[in-house]
């Protein structure tokens, strides 16, 4: 046999060598490698766990102060609105008379949602004028967009009332 071939036979017995070495030794060892990496991993998520816990415990308990200093309780804020309006109602002398159901709107080009709430008080105006500035100042329920104030007059009786229509809106 000549040089060249004995070098030929020889790198083609190397490349046997090696693919045999790695089909049975190193392609298991990088297979449980890449198990190793994946579980210590997990490990490291769970022993951070408690601390995240803690850590949103804390947040939790951050944001229903902030809830609490604006006055809002619970996920409806539609059932808020009506609630503090009812409570405002008792302590004033006023009367809820309508409350219509929000009109939402979708704005594409900036991708928010307003929602409008529309409801209609009656009373006198001092009274009227307390309640919406208690809407404004103590909640945090929106903007208050428009305040129309009308006078009415019941025939059958003949006495007038004031009615105020409020436009409260609020971006989500």
């Amino acid at each position: 046999m000549e040089q060249k071939t004995k070098n030929i036979v020889l790198i083609v017995g190397l490349l046997c060598v090696l693919f045999v070495a790695y089909r049975f030794g190193f392609a298991k060892t990088f297979a449980i490698h890449s198990e190793v990496s994946k579980l210590e991993y997990e490990k490291e998520k769970y022993l951070a766990a408690p601390m995240q816990l803690a850590a949103l415990t804390k947040k939790e308990q951050q944001l229903e102060a902030i809830l609490a200093k604006n006055n809002v309780e619970g996920s409806s804020l539609q059932h808020n609105l009506l609630k503090t309006l009812n409570t405002l109602s008792n302590t004033s002398k006023i009367k809820v008379i309508a409350f219509e159901e929000p009109h939402i709107y979708d704005d594409e080009a900036t991708k928010e949602e307003t929602t409008t709430y529309d409801f209609v008080l009656q009373g006198d105006y001092k009274a009227l004028i307390e309640v919406i500035y208690a809407l404004e100042q103590q909640y945090s329920f929106g903007n208050i967009v428009q305040v129309h104030f009308e006078k009415k007059k019941n025939f059958r009786t003949g006495a007038t009332y004031l009615q105020c229509r409020v436009l409260l809106q609020r971006l989500n």
